[in-house]
């Protein structure tokens, strides 16, 4: 999902927009001020500058800055994304599964990590929009993972292990999206590191640390 550019400064006046339009003309300005200067280092004036709107404007359609970040968590769409990934990946083999989520989250980060910024700094803002952000998002994609793990398990234990030898499958489910969240923090939050190039290559080289290819 790839944000509208707002208007250039100084361009003509545009026609007067409905205003599910001018809404979400300010969304797609503030995906990208925030992204740059984070929510506590951008002026309302700032994002209503870059939406091309006044300021009034942006408190009419978001009279406070929690409102703001709501609806941009609407607008990125967590849960459908969710959806798609349990739709699509629900009845692969478990280790294929893991891998199509990897790589659909590492893509994802390589191609909009400005979504990821903003998401990040929203939430660092808002503890209890964080709070509800896990509850109803993080935890659900969490569950996912450790339903693929606990198949992929079980399907191994089938073939040579003992139940006393296999390894908890919702710490594994953790450690496998900590994983994929350190290229998150390192790539997108804090930039030391560059976003990954071969998302493909690296979400079998993760999955491949939680279950081996031969063992799979």
């Amino acid at each position: 999902m790839r944000p509208q550019p707002a208007p250039e400064f100084g361009s003509p006046r545009s026609p007067r927009l409905p205003a599910e339009d001018r809404r979400s003309q300010i969304l797609a300005a503030a995906l990208e001020v925030f992204s740059e200067q984070g929510f506590h280092g951008t002026r309302t004036r700032e994002l209503a500058e870059r939406a091309g709107v006044s300021e009034a404007l942006v408190f009419h359609h978001f009279p406070t800055k929690e409102a703001l970040i709501r609806a941009i968590l609407d607008h990125v769409g967590f849960e459908s994304r969710i959806d798609a990934m349990e739709h699509s990946f629900g009845a692969m083999p478990p280790r294929q599964a893991l891998a199509a989520i990897a790589e659909t989250v590492l893509t994802n980060l390589s191609e909009h990590p400005e979504v990821f910024r903003v998401v990040f700094f929203g939430l660092l803002e808002t503890p209890h929009l964080a709070s509800e952000f896990y509850q109803k998002f993080l935890s659900r994609i969490l569950a996912f993972e450790t339903r693929l793990f606990e198949r992929a398990y079980a399907e191994r234990a089938g073939r040579r292990a003992s139940d006393a030898a296999r390894p908890d499958p919702s710490l594994a489910a953790r450690a496998f999206h900590g994983s994929l969240m350190y290229y998150n923090m390192a790539g997108a939050i804090v930039r030391i590191e560059p976003l990954p190039k071969d998302p493909k290559a690296l979400a079998e080289a993760i999955v491949s640390i939680y279950l081996p290819e031969a063992t799979s």
